[in-house]
């Protein structure tokens, strides 16, 4: 069993400030609008509709930053793998994006011209989404989790978009003193770890990272960085356990590390999320959020389904269904057939 360090929870919209609505966005369980608290796959939706006549409160100042500038700011991962699957993702949903140079940090969407796209690291997008720089991002859930903070602020638009999957874990050496550790329980419960000789865990998530140990019941643990690879700090001495991100468990396994039961803290994959201050006071966000949002929808929908065209002449509507069904390269896939007499 996983135990999130962050307590699924959706806490309904403010009645003074803000009005349900059913048509503002479309009707799909593949998207929701909430309060960012949960883990992935604990969402429920609740969806909302901002008044941008309204203006933040900040130390008894308006807060008017968001408001002073004309256009809608969307943040993209700059560099690796999730910037190009977003890319790809845009491009797939007619929405194409245009550098005039590619060395430069800003670009655009031509097909939604009040948008401004921002290349930036992962952790800046959460970062600015928070200060009013940016409007919208397209991170991994990760990311949002560490760097958001639980910051009410940030609104999952779209929590799933079928990309950049992985998972936050917790992970020892087979071998030693915890060869025989198989869950978080056991790990908790072993004799070794005291006030002067804790627990050492390299890892990168400095604000999960301990909720998550906390949450356990480990108490006597100390976290600290290391340069490159964090699956060989255990082999050389530097901690005795790894909180890192996972895909497939194949380079863990090939450095004798092991995860282990309970020891999930997240499951992942790319987001889109927005400032709740943004989609209240920047003008046309709302609408760039809602047309983004029908365009991801409708590609999304289209992802796994296959139509196929069959000859009936002879054969039965269940006997057609049944030989294009039973065709492995069709296996996972829905499948609309399609039939000719």
């Amino acid at each position: 069993m996983s135990i999130s360090p962050l307590q699924p929870k959706v806490q309904q919209c403010a009645a003074a400030s803000l009005s349900y609505s059913t048509s503002l966005f479309p009707s799909s369980s593949s998207f929701r609008i909430i309060t960012l608290r949960p883990s992935i796959s604990s969402l429920r939706p609740v969806v909302c509709r901002f008044s941008q006549s309204q203006a933040s409160v900040v130390d008894g100042r308006i807060d008017t930053r968001v408001s002073e500038r004309n256009e809608v700011r969307l943040g993209l991962p700059s560099k690796g793998r999730m910037a190009s699957d977003t890319l790809d993702l845009l491009k797939d949903c007619q929405l194409s994006v245009k550098q005039v140079n590619p060395r430069q940090y800003v670009a655009e969407i031509p097909q939604l011209s009040n948008l401004e796209v921002w290349f930036q690291r992962p952790k800046d997008i959460v970062r600015k989404l928070l200060s009013g720089d940016l409007d919208l991002g397209i991170v991994g859930f990760d990311t949002v989790s560490e760097y958001g903070k639980g910051n009410e602020d940030l609104i999952l638009v779209h929590d799933a978009l079928e990309y950049g999957d992985c998972r936050l874990s917790f992970a020892i050496p087979n071998y030693g003193i915890f060869e025989n550790v198989k869950s978080m329980r056991e790990l908790a419960q072993m004799p070794q770890w005291t006030a002067e000789k804790p627990l050492r865990v390299a890892t990168g998530f400095t604000y999960l990272g301990p909720k998550f140990m906390k949450e356990n019941g480990l108490e006597h643990v100390i976290f600290s960085t290391a340069d490159g690879a964090l699956e060989a700090a255990p082999a050389m001495g530097i901690a005795d356990a790894i909180l890192d991100l996972v895909s497939s468990g194949t380079t863990l396994r090939e450095n004798n590390l092991k995860e282990i039961e309970g020891g999930v803290v997240l499951e992942s994959q790319a987001v889109l999320v927005a400032s709740r201050k943004s989609l209240m006071q920047q003008k046309g966000a709302l609408d760039t959020t809602h047309e983004i949002l029908e365009r991801l929808e409708a590609h999304l929908r289209a992802i796994g389904q296959f139509t196929v065209t069959a000859n009936m002449r002879g054969s039965s509507a269940d006997e057609v269904a049944e030989r294009v069904l039973s065709q492995p390269s069709l296996s996972g896939l829905q499948v609309r057939i399609r039939t000719e007499a």
